[in-house]
């Protein structure tokens, strides 16, 4: 079977977008087999970044947020579509460059089953200097990565990590009365890996 990209991202969750959206950012730095994708790296993480913000606010339930929110998923997919087009073009079928783009392929023969995204991330505000962090079950985890970091987030964000097989934990010593962003990665086999939004929260 011919490698093709896979363009789920047109229709895929706020969620799944950034997910692929960072992912590709990420993949394109430095890649010698695709040297000079477009839009480049730079700009396509400014736009996950801003992202991030936009879903965070839609979640005030305010309709001119919420849309504001549509207007920049609509801008990323379009520019995915740029950047899959460069890669189909460049890689010329070539099976290791597609899968260095960070994309999802079709027509790999014995391909792991993909994770199941993180819809949900909670985080639960508990006694001074304590946040929880909740996900559901992710369907062929074997490990769930806990992160925090300090407000403001950005590319270069530092995130404390503590490593579990249980898909909540608790991070304590946190600093009180400020803003810190929370997210999880379900770990699977083959280094599989799927990473939740950040939410952001006020610790007491």
């Amino acid at each position: 079977m011919k490698l093709k990209i896979k363009t789920r991202y047109r229709t895929g969750s706020d969620t799944y977008v950034h997910k692929l959206g960072s992912r590709v950012s990420q993949s394109l730095k430095g890649n010698q087999g695709l040297p000079n994708p477009k839009p480049s790296p730079s700009e396509l993480e400014k736009v996950c970044q801003d992202f991030i913000v936009s879903i965070s606010l839609a979640g005030r339930n305010d309709m001119t947020l919420a849309s504001a929110k549509n207007d920049i998923k609509a801008e990323l997919i379009r520019m995915l579509d740029e950047v899959a087009d460069y890669v189909t073009t460049t890689s010329n079928g070539d099976r290791t460059i597609m899968l260095s783009s960070g994309f999802d392929i079709t027509g790999l023969k014995g391909s792991l089953k993909e994770l199941s995204p993180i819809e949900k991330l909670d985080v639960l505000i508990g006694k001074q200097g304590q946040a929880t962090t909740r996900v559901k079950m992710v369907t062929g985890a074997k490990a769930y990565v806990h992160q925090w970091t300090p407000d403001p987030i950005t590319p270069d964000s530092v995130w404390v990590s503590e490593t579990s097989t249980d898909r909540e934990h608790t991070f304590t010593n946190l600093k009180s009365v400020a803003k810190h962003w929370f997210r999880v990665i379900a770990v699977g086999k083959g280094k599989q890996s799927v990473y939740s939004l950040p939410v952001s929260m006020v610790v007491q």
